[in-house]
């Protein structure tokens, strides 16, 4: 490798910084929705992809699980509910506290954003074989658990955002 070559960890670090600010982006936000047929708030998408990938929440943990204020999601929320794709529901073990979910027309707006998803990534590994792209797939999830970024405290990198209910069990075995 050349000395002024950049190494592969910084080749990689920069996809990947690529790749996360481009998916995140509004207007790619956007785009996907309105592929899939959804019709919400570009900013709204990704409090449908986490309800959609990890249950219900309550309203400041998906607030934690997407980095943003409590205020900003109260905001998203609302949006999502006028457009009817969530619902909410009080705490039973903690009336102060709201749990939101997907409601059926969410949750079939999410599966159309991961089917579009899903077909935004064909669309980019049509050229590699089958074993090729699983090979692909299994490097990056293993890379990212490796980089040991987690959300919050005590949570292990693997691992996604709990549910409501597997945050309550857990609780409940202390």
């Amino acid at each position: 490798m050349p000395a002024d070559a950049p190494s592969p960890e910084s080749v990689l670090l920069q996809a990947l910084t690529l790749l996360v600010a481009r998916w995140s982006s509004p207007n790619v936000q956007r785009s996907v929705a309105h592929s899939a047929g959804v019709t919400v708030d570009a900013a709204d998408v990704s409090a449908l992809y986490i309800l959609g990938l990890h249950g219900p929440l309550r309203a400041g943990d998906l607030a934690e699980a997407m980095h943003i204020s409590r205020p900003t999601v109260s905001k998203q929320l609302n949006r999502l509910e006028r457009a009817g794709m969530i619902s909410r529901e009080s705490d039973p073990h903690d009336g102060r506290a709201t749990i939101v979910g997907l409601s059926a027309e969410g949750s079939a707006a999410h599966a159309r954003l991961l089917e579009q998803g899903i077909r935004m990534v064909r669309h980019a590994l049509r050229d590699r074989t089958r074993a090729d792209a699983s090979a692909l797939a299994g490097e990056v999830a293993d890379l990212v658990a490796r980089l040991g970024i987690t959300d919050s405290p005590g949570d292990s990198a693997a691992d996604p955002p709990r549910s409501v209910p597997e945050r309550r069990s857990q609780e409940d075995r202390s």
